[in-house]
């Protein structure tokens, strides 16, 4: 064989090799490749199911807020109605103590209408009895008074019969 026909059946088997070494590397890319598709198609169906999961913990978890939110909605409208209660009633109990601080005034103010009059009324009576007490005593400086005005109209009474007696027995002696 000619120089040429042997360089280029070097060639071709070198092309072989190449090939059959390229062929190899490409079955062991496929291989790789087919490996690592298998690995990323689990790992999609994975992704999948985790997103499945995912959206159905989303959608439960959205169902249990809007419950929990509902609950607590009515939980505040509850309070608030409470709120309103206890404002009202304290608002009745703050007109009930108003009510009372004016009785309260009113009964105050009696009260020390009711001491000023019971202090006027013992200055009242304290003058009455000693009024009383000053009468009591006239009456009885009165009654010695009466006493030796009768002794002294006794006195009188006596002094003139007897004198009139005189005079009547002198004018019986005169005639």
């Amino acid at each position: 064989m000619s120089t040429a026909g042997k360089v280029l059946s070097v060639l071709v088997l070198l092309a072989t090799i190449g090939w059959i070494v390229l062929g190899a590397g490409v079955a062991q890319l496929n291989r790789n490749g087919n490996a690592a598709l298998a690995k990323l198609q689990a790992d999609l169906e994975k992704a999948e199911q985790g997103l499945h999961d995912a959206e159905v913990a989303l959608v439960k978890l959205k169902a249990d807020t809007s419950r929990f939110q509902e609950n607590m909605d009515t939980q505040l409208a509850v309070l608030r109605a409470k709120t309103t209660d206890v404002e009202a009633a304290g608002s009745r109990l703050k007109g009930i103590l108003a009510d009372m601080q004016g009785q309260l005034a009113t009964v105050e103010t009696t009260v020390a209408n009711a001491q000023h009059d019971l202090e006027i009324r013992k200055q009242e009576k304290d003058a009455e009895t000693q009024q009383l007490a000053d009468a009591r005593a006239e009456v009885l400086r009165l009654r010695g008074v009466d006493d030796e005005m009768t002794a002294r109209l006794a006195s009188l009474r006596d002094e003139f019969k007897k004198t009139y007696e005189e005079n009547v027995g002198k004018v019986s002696a005169s005639r």
